[in-house]
């Protein structure tokens, strides 16, 4: 193993026990803008987490599934955002 790949393993650990502590929020949350922001912050963690891995193993095609999972979370946001301001009418 390089340093590089210590390096970047080490990263994966640190995003995958921050989604640990970010799934907390969302199940937790004591205000729906608190797991708003908790859903937000976990899909960027996603993209984090897979774009660590994409760069240990060369595998390019997941940048296209990084793409998606960066979409989808901003459209989960901007629906979570609606649901806050229009309320529960």
């Amino acid at each position: 193993m390089t340093l590089f790949t210590i390096i970047v393993a080490s990263l994966m650990g640190v995003v995958a026990i921050s989604m640990i502590l970010c799934t907390a929020r969302l199940l937790m949350g004591p205000s729906i803008p608190d797991r708003a922001m908790a859903f937000d912050t976990l899909m960027v963690h996603v993209v984090a987490l897979v774009a660590l891995y994409v760069v240990i193993t060369d595998q390019l095609s997941l940048v296209d599934a990084i793409l998606v999972v960066a979409v989808l979370g901003f459209l989960g946001t901007v629906a979570i955002s609606r649901y806050i301001e229009e309320g529960r009418s």
